[in-house]
């Protein structure tokens, strides 16, 4: 099988990677990506300069003002996840606001202070510590400002019972982080390999530790070796971090990458060492990284993680809380899911989604529209039932996919 191929069946996702972000009544502030109302490959947050300029006063048609951060600009993954919350907030009509964190755990509190201040109804919230999780919660409380959790979610119990409580707790929305680790560390047995060097995030971060942990534990169960294991505080040190560590280390059959920008990292770092047969696979996919893929001459192999849908889905939970809908389930508890799996592209579906989730969005304005008002279950049902094959199906019946292209996939269509 060619390497091409053989990439590109590999690729685990789990949502789009562009989106429409085109005003459709809302006015925004903050990070968000230029384009028509169908096709956005651009993930790249706006500068401070640019949110500024883009400032509007007043609400949106639906009355509501929803707030969000993001941790800082230039990052692809972040201007991603941030970027599926602003077309949930521009298909509800919603004023919207967002924060950057540049980079500074402490400017969130800070960041959601000033959301608050300004008005917003709910405040889409992406905290990588957890000891802040009640932190920010007790300021939205004392408030009466509804919030969500976006991507990130504690894993302590004892904070996640604290939250249930919470009347302003419109619920969280989070991937099932160890099924990512899990699902490399096992690709990376099914190869042979038996060395590895593991770079990511700063230690704790509650989507990136369960990630390597979980790869840990099963790739030394099964008899690797973890050769070294770099944390980095921000993209831009994993470079110079991870040339230490190949400097440090033998050479390693694998290098697993956290996060795509890590990966991206342990590739350019690789450069200096072109007799090394070492591969790299990562959790968390972004445009550069799929391009990396593709390309034959770079040792990147295999693909899964978080595709940032849950920004999508966060914002819908706290969109039907601010509008008197606060999804509940059966014991009276906001919606919490941490639950959110990867599924693939294989050689034959590339095509579909590189034009149908790259390209465009996930959701249509009117479906989005459509899960305002709806129950916790209806809300579950449509998180789970979340994957390719079933977006591009949806997209088939509304007349969006011709028939042809459908059949040259594979798909048994009319």
């Amino acid at each position: 099988m060619g390497k091409i191929l053989k990439k590109a069946m590999a690729v685990g996702l789990i949502g789009c990677i562009s989106f429409s972000l085109a005003a459709c009544g809302g006015s925004t502030t903050g990070a968000r990506a230029q384009g028509d109302k169908e096709n956005s490959g651009n993930q790249e947050a706006a500068s401070t300069e640019q949110a500024a300029a883009e400032q509007t006063d007043g609400a949106g048609a639906s009355g509501i003002k929803i707030g969000y951060n993001y941790f800082g600009t230039g990052g692809y993954s972040l201007a991603a996840l941030a970027n599926q919350s602003q077309i949930v907030l521009d298909a509800c009509k919603d004023e919207s606001t967002s924060a950057d964190d540049q980079f500074s755990v402490e400017n969130i509190i800070t960041d959601v202070e000033n959301m608050i201040a300004s008005g917003c109804d709910g405040i889409i919230i992406w905290l990588p510590a957890e000891p802040l999780y009640t932190v920010v919660a007790d300021m939205c409380e004392e408030a009466g400002v509804y919030f969500v959790l976006n991507d990130k979610v504690p894993s302590d119990p004892a904070i996640k019972e604290k939250l249930l409580s919470y009347e302003h707790f419109a619920g969280a929305v989070a991937p099932a982080n160890s099924v990512y680790g899990e699902m490399l560390a096992q690709y990376a047995i099914d190869q042979g390999y038996k060395t590895c060097i593991a770079t990511s995030s700063a230690e704790g971060d509650a989507s990136d530790q369960p990630r390597l942990d979980a790869f840990k534990e099963k790739f030394i169960a099964e008899g690797g070796t973890i050769l070294a294991e770099v944390h980095s505080d921000t993209t831009a040190d994993s470079l110079p971090n991870m040339q230490d560590a190949l400097i440090a280390n033998e050479e390693p059959d694998v290098i697993y990458g956290v996060g795509s920008d890590y990966a991206i990292s342990a590739c350019t770092a690789l450069e200096g060492y072109p007799n090394y047969k070492t591969k790299v696979i990562t959790s968390g996919l972004d445009k550069e990284a799929l391009g990396l893929l593709m390309d034959e001459t770079v040792p990147l192999e295999m693909i899964n993680g978080d595709y940032w849908i849950a920004g999508c889905f966060s914002a819908i939970v706290l969109q039907n809380a601010c509008a008197g809908n606060k999804l509940t389930d059966a014991n009276g508890n906001a919606i919490w899911v941490d639950t959110i799996e990867p599924f693939e592209v294989s050689a034959e579906t590339y095509d579909l989604y590189e034009k149908y989730f790259m390209d465009q969005s996930v959701y249509t304005e009117e479906e989005i529209q459509a899960m305002v008002g709806i129950s916790c279950d209806e809300m579950l049902s449509i998180i789970n039932d979340y994957s390719l094959d079933s977006r591009l199906m949806a997209k088939y019946e509304a007349g969006i996919i011709p028939a042809d292209e459908m059949k040259a996939a594979g798909y048994d269509v009319q």
